[in-house]
């Protein structure tokens, strides 16, 4: 074997350790997606919630991953299963969160993770709230998207002399309300470069409206007005019905047939009739007068007198 042909076969040796060597050290996984949603609870505690679809091309026994300092309340999930084997170490920035697992992994996984903190979060001033956070992928990351949920009550500021990117940086995908609070949203099909969020929100300031106020006045002082007129027309009334005569106020209520039988009693000797004249007076109907007479009678109008088969009707009212 001459020389060259000896250094031929180390060289291709050596890089066969070399590719081994980095296929080690080289992470096999991809995120598919990567999902983190930060829900600012209060102006000292953030919630969030991170969760990755991965790919291992080998087998792994172990993952490793980066969150911010600070955390608290770590709850970590492969497949829907908890893992109790996750050790957190505090680092300069960063925590690093490293899981070894009973059994090795390969192929398609759901990973979730589940943390509390409130290094995220700067009191700018009284009011104001500044969240800033970021994700740089340490393997290929594919459909990245970053929700952040504002606290209750809060808004992004509005100034005259200040644009929207001085409060939202970079630009949100999406801004809008779930009926509660304001969320945001940022999302890239393909993240190679470490993504970087900063908002600033401080509560809604309440503007005095007069506007129900007057209108509630305005509806009191209507109903007073109707009420007081209400009233003035019903003392009137009164006063006008008192004038009359019992017998003009009563007739002022009464029907066609009533009336009529009223008069035919009026103009009648000592204001009485049989039934039978009245029937014959009035030319109405048997049933149709007995049911006339029944009703003044019950209204104390006229008095039904019975004789025999047949009655004697008499007027009550002067």
């Amino acid at each position: 074997m001459d020389k060259e042909t000896y250094r031929g076969i180390i060289k291709c040796f050596l890089l066969i350790l070399i590719l081994t060597f980095l296929t080690n050290f080289i992470s096999s996984i991809v995120y598919g997606s990567y999902q983190e949603t930060a829900e600012i609870v209060s102006e000292d505690e953030v919630h969030e919630s991170i969760e990755i679809f991965i790919n291992a091309d080998k087998s792994e026994s172990s993952i490793s991953f980066f969150l911010v300092p600070g955390i608290s309340n770590l709850q970590v999930y492969l497949d829907d299963k908890k893992l109790e084997s996750c050790e957190a170490k505090e680092k300069a920035g960063e925590t690093e969160i490293s899981c070894s697992l009973e059994n090795s992994f390969i192929g398609k996984h759901f990973f979730k993770i589940e943390f509390d903190s409130s290094y995220p979060l700067i009191k700018l001033n009284q009011d104001r709230l500044m969240f800033r956070s970021g994700y740089e992928p340490i393997v290929e990351t594919k459909k990245f998207l970053f929700v952040l949920k504002l606290p209750l009550g809060h808004v992004i500021p509005e100034e005259p002399n200040k644009d929207k990117s001085f409060f939202i940086s970079p630009e949100e995908e999406l801004l809008y309300s779930d009926g509660q609070r304001i969320v945001l949203k940022w999302e890239d099909k393909l993240l190679d470069e470490k993504f970087e969020v900063s908002v600033i929100s401080e509560p809604l300031k309440k503007k005095f409206n007069i506007w129900p106020i007057i209108l509630i006045l305005m509806v009191i002082f209507f109903l007073l007005v109707y009420f007081k007129n209400k009233i003035k027309y019903k003392k009137a009334r009164n006063i006008r019905n008192k004038r009359k005569p019992k017998s003009e106020i009563i007739e002022e209520h009464l029907m066609e047939s009533e009336k009529k039988i009223i008069d035919e009693l009026k103009n009648a000797d000592k204001k009485e009739l049989w039934q039978k004249q009245l029937q014959l007076k009035t030319e109405f109907s048997k049933a149709k007068l007995s049911r006339v007479i029944r009703n003044l009678e019950a209204r104390n109008i006229i008095q039904k007198i019975p004789f025999g088969n047949t009655n004697k009707i008499k007027l009550k009212i002067k």
